[in-house]
């Protein structure tokens, strides 16, 4: 996007440079210098204005409750949903503090992961007075149907790398298992409830070792706490307890956790992630780079990996 185009869009004025930042899977992300100040812009992969419209719903829903995140930029035109060419984008202030490098979580930050977490919980209501869809869990055959498709697209390709041998690789091992020994459809025994859906640690700043602010709402659902709370354990801390002790512990003194709910959690999230398929799917069949980041050896399934962690 243009200089011209933001300062056209939103009332910030003078735009003097705008730049584009790395690290997003999904969408644009840059960093925009105005005479109005220092804004973060993004431009949505997808184009449904209502799915952008709920992101801002929710994170307004946040803000009233008290949670440190970002609001969009009103534009001129009235509303947050503004365009750049034919895409969506929104404007935001730049959150305070920034994302620590997943390598280099401490305990400590750990610990503050878990406790925002559950204060997250505890402020957010459990319901948003907008639709927000549930967590759904494809059919094993649904899963094993996509995963070939993914196969193929891979088998196809002119020179692939090592990133794309790994996900060959895991794409394989994961139809193996799925074809072999599946997990059951595992309905959760907990209630779901209005989550942010995409809390890690990319999406949470820090200044030094407590969170200043959290970003990225376009994921929100509905879904159990326990859920979000093992998938954070899994994608951020990597199941390590030298890590995930202190997050459960810094969460449980903010709410009550009792082991059968995060077991719970864990069940689910095992079975959502067996048959999620969206990575591969992003890179090899929409043309989408940024979740190849994702893509590392070896295949392991997630109940496997959370029964090895030792947590409860």
């Amino acid at each position: 996007m243009r200089p011209e185009e933001v300062a056209r869009v939103w009332d910030v004025g003078a735009v003097r440079a705008v730049a584009p930042l790395g690290g997003g899977s999904i969408n644009g992300a840059f960093r925009v210098w105005a005479e109005a100040g220092t804004f973060h812009l993004r431009v949505y992969r997808s184009t449904e204005q209502a799915r952008v419209e709920r992101e801002h719903a929710a994170i307004a829903l946040a803000v009233e409750a008290g949670l440190p995140t970002p609001p969009p930029l009103v534009t001129r035109a009235g509303g947050t949903v503004g365009r750049s060419g034919a895409a969506l984008a929104a404007l935001f202030p730049v959150a305070p503090g920034a994302p620590v490098a997943r390598g280099s979580l401490t305990p400590a930050h750990a610990a503050a992961l878990g406790a925002f977490l559950a204060d997250l919980h505890d402020r957010l209501p459990s319901s948003a007075p907008f639709d927000v869809p549930g967590l759904g869990v494809s059919s094993v055959g649904r899963a094993i149907e996509r995963l070939e498709r993914v196969r193929s697209a891979l088998l196809a390709l002119p020179r692939p790398d090592e990133v794309d041998g790994w996900a060959l690789e895991r794409t394989g091992q994961r139809l193996a298992y799925l074809g072999a020994s599946p997990s059951p459809d595992y309905p959760p025994a907990f209630p779901s409830r209005f989550l942010h859906g995409d809390y890690h640690d990319g999406n949470v700043f820090f200044g030094g070792t407590r969170p200043t602010a959290l970003i990225d709402w376009e994921q929100t659902r509905r879904a159990p706490r326990a859920w979000e709370v093992v998938r954070c354990l899994h994608l951020s801390l990597g199941l390590n307890p030298a890590l995930g002790e202190p997050f459960l512990g810094a969460y449980r003194a903010r709410l009550s956790l009792p082991a059968g709910e995060l077991a719970d959690g864990a069940a689910f999230y095992a079975l959502v992630q067996e048959r999620n398929v969206w990575t591969y799917e992003s890179v090899y069949l929409e043309g989408n780079p940024g979740p190849r980041m994702f893509i590392r050896p070896p295949y392991v399934p997630s109940g496997k990996a959370w029964a090895e962690s030792g947590l409860a």
